[in-house]
């Protein structure tokens, strides 16, 4: 509560930072010390724990729209595009789970087999005074095409897997080739680590100074700078072995003809049918389990009894942002300055608005009397949805919405009829 209060000086409803910069604060100031621990405690959820968690984020939630109280707390997740809170505990313990404590998990009706992903060194076992790959590996030297022995490496992603592969040059000929598929999980990172280490020990028999050129300059810095992954300790033992050869970073497609010759060479293994396994990267299970949870934030969305008119509006949730603003939000829910709502919650012995009929959204919108500056063409009740969809599309439509909002909020005593 302390920090909602703090959040509550900076910013009101009508006033202060914006839409964007309250859901920021949320996500790293109210969300991140939610969910420490989460991989101690996320696994076995309550439904009592489940209310709890939703109660304290729809506080955050209305903080962030400005919306009423009232306003069911699953449209607010959706309008905002943020996760459920226990869901997002839950991704992470998951991901805690399977990624360090090494165990399956079927949190999320899927299960992880944590041999499928990458494992992290237990400890960089090479003596650091050995530990020199700087005189080996450069990223700013110049390529320079003499016609000399060389190495070109290229990896790259498609529809059909992830494709590396390279070649040998000497006097402008291809000496030695190889060509690899790999899982369409496996990154293109892991396919350009796959391809160099294979180089390498191609280069091995060589036994004289060879240069490699590669254009991911992430591999290259990865094996300098995060040698914490089982793969990269394994890299940098084999280049330590091999002194007579020197990775160097070429920048990709600006015509090298080696370049262009391995990158051809890639494209040509995409008929392969058993490609090479490689452990998938832990990127990859991250985004299983935010599938997962997607999936299960589908299916409590389409199930829910509250939120139906966002619903009919808004019925894939995604992690993108909608963008409503309050006065859209208020419209579509049906959750504001509005005899109908009002009438709902015994704030009003009736739903009459000042003019006489019945006072909702489409009626303010369409046939109000007070409101006749703001009005859009009526639709008829087969075409309802489609017409609010409509004006939410529409810039104009939806600034003449937002005026007519406005207009209702601060003339309520006008449009809403008194219980005497």
């Amino acid at each position: 509560m302390d920090q909602y209060q703090h959040l509550c000086r900076i910013a009101g409803k009508t006033w202060g930072i914006n839409k964007n910069i309250r859901r920021l604060l949320y996500r790293t100031v109210i969300e991140r010390p939610l969910c420490h621990g989460a991989a101690a405690w996320g696994h076995n959820m309550t439904s009592r724990l489940q209310k709890k968690l939703d109660s304290i984020q729809h506080l955050f939630l209305l903080y962030i729209t400005g919306a009423y109280r009232t306003t069911p707390t699953a449209a607010l997740q959706v309008i905002t595009d943020l996760n459920p809170l226990h869901l997002q505990i839950q991704q992470e313990a998951t991901y805690a789970r399977v990624a360090r404590a090494r165990s399956s998990s079927n949190v999320f009706t899927v299960i992880f087999n944590p041999t499928d992903y990458e494992s992290k060194s237990s400890g960089i076992h090479i003596n650091p005074p050995n530990f020199l790959l700087h005189n080996q590996i450069s990223f700013a030297e110049n390529h320079r095409d003499s016609g000399a022995k060389a190495i070109y490496t290229d990896g790259s992603k498609m529809d059909e897997g992830t494709l590396s592969a390279y070649c040998i040059f000497e006097n402008y000929g291809i000496i030695v080739s190889w060509q690899g598929k790999l899982d369409h999980s496996n990154s293109v990172f892991q396919a350009e680590i796959l391809v160099i280490k294979m180089a390498i020990e191609a280069a091995s028999f060589l036994h004289r100074p060879i240069k490699l050129w590669t254009g991911s300059l992430s591999s290259l810095m990865a094996t300098i700078l995060n040698p914490t992954m089982v793969w990269c300790e394994r890299f940098q033992t084999l280049m330590l072995a091999q002194k007579h050869i020197h990775l160097r970073w070429l920048k990709a497609h600006v015509g090298y003809f080696g370049n262009e010759c391995a990158d051809e060479l890639a494209k040509e293994v995409i008929s392969e049918s058993d490609p090479f396994f490689l452990p998938k990267p832990l990127s990859y299970l991250k985004s299983e389990i935010r599938s997962a949870a997607l999936s299960i934030w589908q299916d409590n969305w389409d199930n829910r009894e509250t939120g139906r008119s966002t619903h009919n509006i808004v019925p894939r949730v995604s992690l993108k942002l909608v963008g409503w603003n309050r006065e859209e939000l208020m419209f579509i829910t049906g959750h504001g300055p509005f005899s109908s709502y009002l009438h709902s919650f015994n704030l009003r012995t009736h739903d009459n608005c000042s003019c006489g009929e019945k006072g909702d959204p489409i009626h303010y919108a369409t046939k109000c009397r007070f409101t006749l500056s703001w009005h859009f063409q009526n639709s008829t009740v087969s075409l309802k949805l489609q017409w609010l969809k409509n004006i939410l599309t529409n810039n104009l439509s939806r600034t003449r919405l937002r005026l007519l909002m406005r207009f209702i909020c601060d003339e309520s005593n006008l449009v809403v009829e008194h219980n005497n």
